[in-house]
């Protein structure tokens, strides 16, 4: 394509270039639009169009005329640019094709790679680019070379639908480049007329078939996210709505989860006019599974407390439950009652950190740290209850461990260096206040940490006796 170009083909050029780009940056831009910009189909599609578009729209309005070194320019600059829309392209390839079998995508990914090494070579050492050859010369050799190789040993590549489609776009665009560059050897004279419209072939071709693929992932991506709203449904289900309210007693609660669900709960199965008991439970892991264990939890919990069971036979219900019902799940719990008719709390733990019992007529802090094994280890396993003097001026702090191991920058966890602080020092502040600052001060403690907000589930529950 040189100075034989006519008017009228420099203009059915530009217009398919045009096009060609015009495809290339809508594909981008629904790629970084899209929800689902991790698939990155969108992506390598249109780095492949774009380029190679705006390579022949320079070639249609610049090249006609151009001699000497104008000319050279614009001749190494469209080998430059199929040099890099061809990169995209064989990732898109990947993408559609997998790993491959005998010879994977990688390999060809490489040698592609040493035949653009050669290309350019070439480009910076020859005075006619013209007579170089196109660098998608490689690719026409190489990717069928791949494909039968791969069909002879027995490589499938993954299920792709409109398969038929992706391989008539890709033999239109096959025919039109070879017979552009058929052209070109039988009179001397590259007229890239006819490649640019076998690549809007393929382009709507694949066009089609990637937008029926992001149709398809955005139709479980929405799947998913009404899969999660019902998750969050249930993970506020087995959260209180209020703080119960009994005489003697200021509670308060927060409850700061990692992602959108977790597996970090807290309750008050028994209330009455003078008592009422606590549960806080951590589910191991994150998300949909851990919060729909954490409901089961609730539920056995709940029933056991109803019976008016002791704190050690609730929690050994509770890993009973846990064992028969969902083997191989675990989960730490914590389960308190408070009396206020006689003063003292009975609790009984398994695999949880120590409650923290702040004395304020003696200014100390205690760890009630009896605990027994973990829920879901091990049926059968017994628990015991511990007590302890619950009197007026006291508080206690009930948390999960995203609490105390939340660690900063030089990886100091929170429990150890602000924690005991925080609880003599805040000491005259109501349980709400006191619930509020600890919660801004684990989380900018975290923060100082990844650089995320937080690493894991924070659950705690403050109750002072008043």
């Amino acid at each position: 394509m040189g100075s034989h170009m006519t008017n009228q083909e420099s203009i059915v050029l530009l217009m398919a270039g045009t096009a060609i780009t015009t495809i290339g940056v809508l594909s981008l831009w629904a790629h970084f639009a899209s929800a689902l910009s991790r698939t990155r189909t969108l992506l390598w599609f249109g780095l492949f169009a774009a380029p190679y578009g705006l390579a022949v729209i320079c070639r249609s309005i610049f090249l006609p005329g151009a001699h000497g070194r104008t000319e050279w320019l614009i001749i190494v600059f469209g080998k430059l640019v199929g040099l890099i829309s061809s990169v995209p392209a064989l990732l898109l390839f990947k993408e559609f094709y997998g790993k491959g079998g005998r010879l994977p995508t990688k390999w060809l990914i490489w040698m592609y790679g040493f035949a653009v090494a050669i290309v350019l070579v070439l480009i910076l050492a020859h005075d006619r680019p013209r007579s170089i050859p196109s660098p998608g010369i490689a690719l026409v050799i190489l990717v069928p070379l791949s494909l039968m190789v791969d069909r002879f040993t027995g490589y499938r590549p993954p299920p792709i639908q409109n398969r038929l489609i992706i391989f008539g776009g890709l033999l239109g665009f096959f025919i039109t480049f070879a017979y552009d560059h058929l052209s070109h050897w039988r009179d001397g004279n590259e007229r890239a007329i006819t490649e640019p419209f076998g690549f809007i072939a393929l382009t709507l071709c694949l066009g089609y078939v990637v937008s029926c693929q992001v149709a398809r992932n955005e139709a479980e991506w929405l799947s998913m996210a009404g899969e999660m709203q019902a998750a969050r449904k249930i993970q506020a289900a087995i959260l209180p709505v209020s703080m119960p309210t009994i005489a003697g007693y200021s509670i308060a609660a927060c409850y700061s989860p990692m992602t959108a669900v977790a597996g970090d709960f807290y309750g008050f199965p028994s209330v009455h006019p003078n008592s009422f008991g606590i549960i806080l439970g951590d589910v191991m892991g994150h998300g949909v599974p851990a919060a729909l264990i954490a409901s089961m939890v609730k539920v056995s919990v709940f029933a056991s407390a109803e019976r008016k069971e002791r704190p050690g036979q609730i929690v050994c219900d509770l890993n009973g439950t846990l064992c028969r019902e969902a083997p191989g799940q675990y989960a730490t719990g914590v389960y308190v009652s408070l009396d206020r008719e006689t003063g003292i709390g009975v609790y009984c733990a398994a695999g949880q950190p120590p409650t923290l019992l702040w004395r304020r007529q003696q200014r100390k802090l205690e760890a009630l740290d009896a605990a027994g094994l973990l829920l879901g280890a091990r049926n059968g396993e017994s628990y015991e209850d511990s007590n302890f003097n619950f009197e007026t001026g006291d508080r206690l702090l009930i948390y999960s461990d995203g609490l105390t191991e939340a660690e900063n920058r030089e990886a100091v966890s929170f429990g150890d260096a602000r924690l005991p602080t925080l609880i003599s020092s805040m000491e005259n502040l109501t349980a709400e206040e006191f619930a509020a600052l600890l919660r801004e001060e684990v989380l900018t403690w975290s923060a100082k940490g990844s650089g995320m907000s937080q690493s894991d589930d924070i659950t705690f529950v403050v109750i002072d006796a008043v």
